[in-house]
């Protein structure tokens, strides 16, 4: 960096020098002989090109001899690898109370192996000025190590030993658990995570997908033997797949994982049998009572589809009008035009299985009934007419031009290739992504959201003040009052309901 551009970095970081105020200042006199300037003409930017595709690098797939799938995406921007690796099973697997077990398994894997302990593994990733995250979510456990390509067969070696390894030592369990708590504990505190746990929790029923964080009463029934036992099962190579994306070859990558994964052995794991989610006929609204808010968290939504399904880029187009950025109509109207919000949107979750469709907001707890009424405006006039060319093409600029950025590093590659293989999508799928998305018309947008969207039968879920807003929401639906541990206060029947009972012909 030139002595310039430091001095300007620094006056930057340090902002506006502060003014004495008692020094005199000069001010220039205008003396009335001055001929002001023109500016010149501004010349307008040059037109946008067509878009066109960004070539998504070529998969390169192999396996081991004991199944494990191998990705490898050679990369030759930086000298870095990234490895990840994906175990096809997750909170959907977790023993009926004791939710979270595969998530502790995913976080004490960094808690250090049968040869390495917490620190010494810590040490063993430092040294090679390496990263490695672990983490759970409903579908999966993933490993990501990052290094220098340099150091490809140390990553590998230290990436399997933390897969087939783990000590789950009592004490750093211990140590986990009271985190958990901790966190937990100020989790709850969040409206949007009441509303999260209330919507998932009444949208899945008996569903897996129902449960969204573990509790503090979970947490205290998991041992080591139970991770022990969540390991053995479903950490194996037939259920598993690795992606290597960077400055590396396939020969080096299959090489390095021969030597350090080709041990690793296991049962095959059979799928396992979840429950339907429950249908809805009717629109529900559930509040949670949170006597202290100053605001009401609004979630609206149903089941709509699962990401491999077809239509999932219409209707990614057809959201984006509705509510995916802060051009999109939610915003614009409830934000912009009527402030009562600092932002509404809508999104369609990415699930193995069907996942919902939800719009969401946080509004002043006084004009809750006006943005509800708003939320279902823009959500009957979604389903019932097309957006107008210019909103669609909006749309489709916004997620095409948006593309390239989520492609843009080998880390982000790598969860893409991930996606591939999670949501069974072909190889080639992100090649012409941006073109799927350029030929989505408005009809093929609205028949997306018109096939799977229901305003009639949606479930509302509102965290915030019930004494002052369950009686404006009964126009919507049966009302149930729940608190902050979801136990049911009071139950309000919906208007509509009162106003179809048989009036008593003798006033009584």
């Amino acid at each position: 960096m030139n002595r310039t551009a430091a001095l300007l970095a620094f006056v930057l970081a340090c902002g506006p020098a502060e003014v004495d105020e008692t020094e005199e200042t000069v001010t220039p006199v205008a003396t009335g002989d001055e001929t002001p300037t023109e500016a010149p003409p501004r010349e307008p930017p040059p037109e946008s090109g067509p878009t066109r595709d960004i070539r998504f690098p070529p998969v390169e797939r192999a396996s081991l001899d004991n199944d494990l799938e191998l990705n490898v995406v050679p990369y030759d921007a930086l000298p870095v690898v990234y490895l990840r690796l994906v175990v096809k099973s997750g909170a959907e697997t977790d023993p009926e109370g004791k939710e979270g077990l595969s998530d502790l398994v995913a976080q004490m894997l960094k808690e250090g192996t049968r040869r390495k302990s917490s620190q010494e593994l810590a040490e063993s990733i430092e040294f090679l000025g390496a990263d490695l995250w672990t983490g759970g979510d409903e579908e999966n456990v993933h490993l990501v190590f990052r290094a220098l390509a340099e150091h490809l067969d140390e990553a590998m070696d230290i990436l399997a030993d933390v897969a087939m390894n783990p000590a789950f030592r009592n004490e750093e369990l211990e140590k986990l658990k009271r985190r958990e708590k901790d966190r937990l504990g100020l989790s709850r505190r969040e409206p949007r995570y009441l509303a999260r746990e209330a919507f998932f929790g009444r949208l899945y029923g008996e569903h897996p997908y129902a449960t969204v964080d573990t509790s503090e009463a979970a947490l205290g029934r998991i041992s080591r033997r139970d991770l022990q036992r969540w390991h053995r099962k479903y950490f194996v190579p037939s259920n598993a797949f690795l992606v290597a994306v960077g400055d590396v070859t396939s020969d080096q990558v299959k090489t390095a994982a021969e030597r350090a994964f080709g041990r690793w052995r296991g049962r095959p794991v059979e799928a396992a049998e979840v429950p339907a989610p429950p249908t809805r006929e009717a629109r529900e609204v559930v509040i949670v009572d949170r006597p202290g808010s100053v605001q009401s968290t609004i979630y609206i939504g149903e089941l709509a589809m699962a990401r491999g399904d077809e239509g999932w880029v219409e209707m990614e187009v057809s959201n984006q009008v509705l509510g995916g950025s802060a051009a999109s109509r939610l915003f614009m109207d409830l934000r912009e035009r009527r402030g009562l919000t600092y932002g509404a949107y809508s999104q369609v979750v990415e699930r193995v299985q069907t996942a919902p469709f939800v719009a969401l907001g946080a509004v002043r707890t006084e004009v809750t009934d006006q943005a509800v009424a708003g939320f279902f405006e823009h959500l009957e006039r979604w389903v019932s007419e097309a957006p107008t060319a210019e909103e669609t093409g909006h749309a489709r600029d916004f997620l095409s031009d948006s593309f390239p950025l989520s492609i843009d590093t080998p880390g982000k590659i790598a969860g893409m290739v991930a996606d591939l293989r999670i949501f069974d999508l072909p190889d080639d799928y992100w090649d012409g992504y941006r073109s799927s998305i350029g030929q989505v018309t408005p009809e093929a947008a609205h028949e997306a959201a018109r096939a799977r969207v229901h305003p009639d039968q949606m479930l509302v879920v509102i965290v915030g003040r019930a004494a002052e807003i369950a009686e404006g929401l009964r126009q919507y639906g049966q009302v149930t009052v729940l608190d902050d541990q979801g136990e049911v206060k009071e139950t309000l029947a919906p208007l509509e309901a009162e106003t179809d009972a048989p009036s008593d012909p003798d006033g009584d």
